[in-house]
């Protein structure tokens, strides 16, 4: 096999392109601290890395504990039903669990570089992330087989990560740095969420209790819907109570797109093929509301 189809293969099995999206935690934190005067590109770069190599980690051991209920999905779309890189026999079973185990080592060393030279109580942050993130899937907890996936991955993407961060750029933790972190954590949350209504077959027959299979489809797009209002009700209430900056209203120029994946969800909920613009929408709106918060840090920082 060509070195560059290796690469492409592990990129596939990583899951990469959608580090994009937990990888914005680093860079809402990092703009927080910008504006409170203690940005450092060492301390943004190190933590982008922590978080994607974690992520990488989260999503390999998701691979390989997943197999049963990969292998039943025919209704998998590119943002749901794993990497299919098992399935299809491009990487062997183990090499994906031992992949994983290595991505999340380097998350570890890194994060222990900036516990032992920057401030211990770092140390806590990445306890959390990375066993949150390996117990996510794995026994004993399996936390995504219990209805607990949209919690953890809010709390990874959101608190942790986002709190972490600004923690490792400014030695302490603010009430600003943990409201900041709510939807981008909700909506990274919804994601995962909006991924579970075309699997809702294959994780019926194999057990896997996801918040779909638990309420049903039909149900579950209330949830959808209260989700996406609550990310955005977590940065308009604490705005207008003067607890974050005003200028991250520029939220809502994001919401025309939120309505139109809260259309697609209502209308097709239960057609797996046509909720594809419903995922890809989500994805969206979280990268953008990512993007909209960090550049109203930074208008707060100037204006």
């Amino acid at each position: 096999m060509k070195k560059s189809n290796t690469v492409f293969l592990w990129v596939k099995a990583l899951r990469a392109p959608f580090f994009s999206v937990t990888v914005m935690s680093a860079i809402i934190a990092s703009l927080l601290a910008f504006k409170d005067g203690d940005f450092n590109w060492i301390y943004l770069i190190g933590s982008v890395a922590i978080i994607a190599t974690a992520n990488g980690g989260i999503n390999l051991i998701n691979d390989y504990f997943d197999i049963k209920t990969d292998n039943i999905n025919k209704s998998y779309t590119p943002f749901s039903g794993g990497s299919r890189v098992i399935q299809k026999n491009l990487i062997g079973h183990k090499k994906i669990l031992i992949a994983g185990l290595a991505s999340f080592s380097a998350s570890a060393i890194i994060g222990i570089y900036f516990v032992v030279t920057r401030d211990h109580n770092l140390i806590w942050f990445g306890l959390a992330g990375i066993g949150l993130g390996y117990f996510y899937t794995a026994p004993p907890f399996k936390f995504l087989y219990r209805g607990l996936g949209e919690i953890i991955i809010f709390l990874l993407v959101g608190p942790i990560s986002v709190c972490g961060t600004y923690y490792l750029f400014s030695q302490s933790f603010s009430l600003e740095s943990l409201l900041i972190s709510f939807p981008h954590g909700i909506l990274t949350a919804g994601v995962l969420f909006i991924n579970e209504f075309p699997d809702y077959q294959a994780d019926k027959k194999s057990d896997k209790r996801q918040l779909v299979v638990i309420l049903g489809r039909k149900k579950s797009r209330h949830l959808y819907l209260a989700m996406i209002a609550i990310a955005y009700l977590s940065i308009i209430i604490p705005a207008i109570l003067k607890l974050i900056p005003i200028f991250l209203l520029i939220i809502l120029l994001s919401a025309p797109i939120a309505l139109r994946a809260i259309i697609t969800t209502y209308k097709n909920y239960n057609k797996e093929k046509k909720m594809l613009p419903a995922q890809a929408y989500t994805i969206l709106i979280t990268l953008i509301n990512g993007l909209l918060i960090s550049a109203g840090l930074a208008l707060e920082k100037f204006f």
